[in-house]
């Protein structure tokens, strides 16, 4: 097996540990910082292929420290502790949009290397990036009446869209190395 092929399942393993959450209590089974664990394997596998995808790194490690720290004071307090300290969650925040950004955005380049489209993952990145920001914005979300809050609903809906359009997409590509 190639390292193309393993880094692109690392990657659609760490998309599958970053949108599915299974709790027992407050605690999620499959948290987060794995994901991006699994995202910093993929990128050192994948970066000889694709030279910038190693800027990412540093990214990637902050994200993985950032959800290991709130995992942990879920497990032992129940509470989250990074969305306590606005600055370092609006930081963090940002740096995910960007790190997801360019993580598609290199990944379709290596479609594009292999001969595939690389549209639909631009595409759903872009989508992905605007859902993302939107769902940021200090909106008043929970004093919204029914309209609003089949707006939130249809927004969620169309994100949990993206992000298995993303995943299909990616275990297409990574069928092109197999």
């Amino acid at each position: 097996m190639n390292n193309i092929y393993r880094g692109l399942t690392k990657t659609i393993w760490g998309y599958v540990f970053l949108h599915l959450n299974v709790n027992l209590g407050t605690l999620n089974v499959l948290p987060d910082w794995v994901g991006y664990l699994l995202f910093f394997s993929a990128i050192i596998l994948l970066g000889e292929q694709l030279r910038d995808l190693t800027l990412l790194k540093p990214f990637c490690i902050l994200l993985g420290v950032g959800e290991l720290v709130d995992w942990l004071t879920v497990l032992f307090t129940g509470g989250a502790l990074v969305e306590q300290f606005f600055l370092l969650d609006a930081l963090l925040t940002c740096i995910s949009l960007y790190f997801h950004f360019q993580l598609l955005t290199d990944l379709a380049i290596l479609a594009e290397g292999a001969g595939e489209s690389g549209g639909g993952l631009r595409t759903c990145r872009n989508v992905d990036a605007v859902l993302r920001t939107l769902l940021c914005l200090p909106l008043p979300w929970e004093d919204w009446d029914t309209l609003g809050t089949l707006i939130l609903m249809g927004v969620l809906v169309v994100g949990i869209i993206v992000m298995f359009c993303i995943i299909w997409q990616l275990f297409r590509l990574r069928k092109r190395f197999s």
